[in-house]
């Protein structure tokens, strides 16, 4: 009986430590690996009774082994709980989208957000683990298995059944980090992140859910080292955070004072101060079959006039929302806030262009080279 029982415990290890992300099994492009550190600052530490280096970020630099073949580089920004990770190999062992555009010829850059992964800080922010089971099955890799909004039941591309067990499920989950949300965290980015487009030349921007506010407050900061924007549901909806209803909660958390974020953006108009821009509330509250399918926004109001996004207006977006993540209920929200603000956004519901199926994670889905696709389009237009 002894012996069944350790079988069968070594058998369900061997499970899960053979899945999709075991040793050897990727695909990834060949190219040339460096790495490197940009910002940053030397400060005396008296703990440690002498000089430190902190809020410098990791880069990760990949140039296809084919050669350059496009005059602006793909810089990844990742989205919260996770690290730049997520642009390599998908969880069922498939490549992602950094191997994607380097068989494109592009040159790729994979940043760690700082104070995420292998970015370094001298006293990390306070934070909560990168997301339980529970809620990661929930908000991402099978919230079709609940009924929290009316779109999940839609989700039909994670690779596996996207829960506790599953190979692929166990190495999604495995790239989960702590994460923190401050405006330290986004004044540091926007200042080392501009500080590598300075070393490196105009680029375009990739980002993914919480990636989408730095890679905006990146534009705000060196507008015109930014060629372009690509926003993968980017997690920036004005003044509200509207994740609690994956929950089931029908209302919005009050963040992001300065419309995208926590910090000082540019305006047009200048604003001194948050509370000089004026809003209000538009839409309602919809359901669909009794669920909930959208939220209303919050935007600028319409007197006095709209403040103009002063830099991010100079840099065009391609924002992407996919048909079953719970960014369906909301993304028209920072799309509306946006084009108000004088930025020129292309906004794609995948869906509508036959792309169905994906959840927020949709770059390591099992679709995602189509979506990959529909990013390259847009890119080569803007070159």
């Amino acid at each position: 009986m002894k012996l069944s029982i350790l079988c069968c415990a070594l058998s369900l290890l061997q499970a899960v430590l053979s899945g999709p992300g075991a040793p050897g099994s990727s695909a990834e492009a060949l190219h040339r690996r460096n790495i490197f550190y940009v910002g940053g600052e030397y400060v005396f530490n008296a703990t440690q009774g002498g000089t430190i280096l902190i809020n410098d970020q990791y880069v990760e630099e990949l140039t296809p082994a084919g050669g350059v073949k496009h005059p602006y580089p793909i810089v990844f920004f990742h989205g919260g709980g996770v690290s730049g990770a997520q642009w390599l190999n998908k969880p069922d062992g498939n490549p992602g989208w950094a191997t994607y555009f380097l068989n494109q010829g592009y040159m790729v850059y994979i940043l760690d957000i700082w104070s995420v992964g292998r970015s370094s800080a001298e006293d990390f922010p306070a934070q909560i683990i990168g997301g339980t089971v529970e809620l990661v099955e929930v908000a991402f890799s099978a919230p079709e298995l609940y009924h929290h909004y009316y779109q999940a039941q839609f989700h039909t591309q994670f690779p596996g059944n996207g829960s506790i067990g599953d190979p692929a499920f166990n190495d999604f989950y495995a790239r989960f980090l702590p994460l923190a949300f401050s405006p330290r965290i986004e004044n540091i980015t926007r200042t080392s992140t501009c500080a590598l487009l300075s070393m490196i030349g105009p680029s375009f921007l990739i980002s993914h859910s919480f990636g989408g506010s730095v890679g905006y407050l990146t534009t705000d900061g060196c507008p015109t080292l930014v060629k372009g924007h690509v926003s993968v549901e980017g997690d920036s909806s004005p003044y509200a955070n509207y994740d609690a209803g994956v929950f089931g909660v029908n209302t919005s958390s009050p963040t992001r004072a300065w419309g995208l974020a926590d910090v000082p953006i540019a305006y047009d108009p200048p604003v001194t101060d948050p509370s000089q821009l004026v809003t209000t509330t538009t839409g309602e509250l919809k359901y669909t079959d009794g669920l909930l399918s959208q939220y209303p926004c919050i935007e600028q109001a319409t007197s006095p006039p709209p403040r103009k996004l002063a830099n991010i207006s100079q840099v065009p977006v391609l924002f992407l929302t996919t048909q079953a993540s719970v960014h369906v209920l909301y993304d028209q929200c920072l799309v509306q806030f946006l084009k108000q603000a004088g930025v020129i956004v292309d906004w794609i519901l995948l869906a509508q262009v036959g792309i169905k199926g994906n959840g927020h994670f949709s770059m390591l889905e099992k679709n995602s080279d189509q979506i990959a696709g529909v990013i390259l389009k847009w890119l080569l237009g803007k070159e």
